[in-house]
């Protein structure tokens, strides 16, 4: 579960000291609020430790309400993630806090995880698209398809698609643990370049994604949920299926919406 908070734009900077005397072992953000929200200086996102000495000249001078904001968590990784999907950049150590070392060695350490988690994952995938090669059997092969789906979505796919949809957009769900990259056009039936295309996906509830995946809801050309005659009302409302709900559909991503809506969508009882 993510645990990042972010203050900006706030009347004073109570709230943000409150989280510094609540989490003395948490980090920091400190970023410099750029006038276009892609732009940011080369030096920012900056990392501290929440005790280091140098935000703490700043407090309680409107450190959050004027040219920069904190993003806060006690997870580094969380809050690389969070940079990561925002700015597409890496983190940068305070200065103040890098002569302390410890700050560094641990940023070093995720560095070293995080290539050894990614070389990992290829190895499996490889592995995983060769026995699929092979394999005949039906029932094997969607379990195989199942497998490589779920080591896809930890790996680039699933931060392109995070990109995109930040939250669950039916239920606005934004713990980014639980959210699931689903596929709009099935894994399955894609070429390789429509298995890794961030717009042939969604970041969804557990719940919504189950329902996708089965083809009991889709959407329309603007974006209106469409929930498949096989669920009635009552489980509809069981299952917490918002029908009002619109999804903002990116141009790019339409050319899957049709294929889900006329392969994948079960339009009869």
């Amino acid at each position: 579960m993510s645990d990042i908070e972010i203050f900006e734009n706030m009347p004073n900077d109570d709230e943000f000291i409150e989280w510094i005397d609540e989490n003395p072992n948490g980090f920091i953000l400190n970023i410099l609020r750029p006038k276009i929200p892609s732009n940011i200086s080369k030096e920012h996102p900056k990392i501290h430790f929440a005790n280091c000495s140098g935000l703490k000249k700043s407090l309680g001078s409107s450190s959050t309400t004027k040219k920069y904001f904190k993003v806060c968590s006690n997870s580094i990784e969380e809050l690389e993630q969070w940079s990561l999907n925002t700015y597409n950049k890496e983190l940068t150590p305070c200065g103040t806090c890098k002569k302390r070392g410890l700050l560094v060695a641990w940023y070093a350490e995720i560095k070293n995880l995080q290539a050894a988690s990614a070389l990992s994952l290829k190895s499996d995938i490889d592995e995983l698209e060769e026995c699929l090669a092979s394999e005949t059997n039906p029932e094997k092969r969607t379990e195989i398809e199942t497998l490589i789906k779920a080591r896809l979505t930890q790996g680039k796919f699933r931060k392109d698609v995070l990109k995109l949809y930040p939250s669950c957009p039916l239920t606005g769900l934004n713990i980014q643990s639980l959210l699931i990259a689903s596929h709009i056009k099935p894994w399955s039936k894609c070429n390789d370049t429509e298995r890794l295309d961030p717009f042939n996906g969604l970041m969804l509830a557990p719940n919504i994604d189950a329902l996708f995946d089965k083809g009991l809801i889709t959407f329309d050309t603007d974006g209106t949920i469409k929930i498949s005659p096989k669920i009635d009302l009552k489980n509809q409302k069981r299952l917490g299926i918002p029908s009002r709900k619109k999804l903002t559909m990116e141009p790019e991503s339409e050319k899957y919406f049709e294929y889900h809506r006329n392969h994948v969508f079960q339009k009869e009882e």
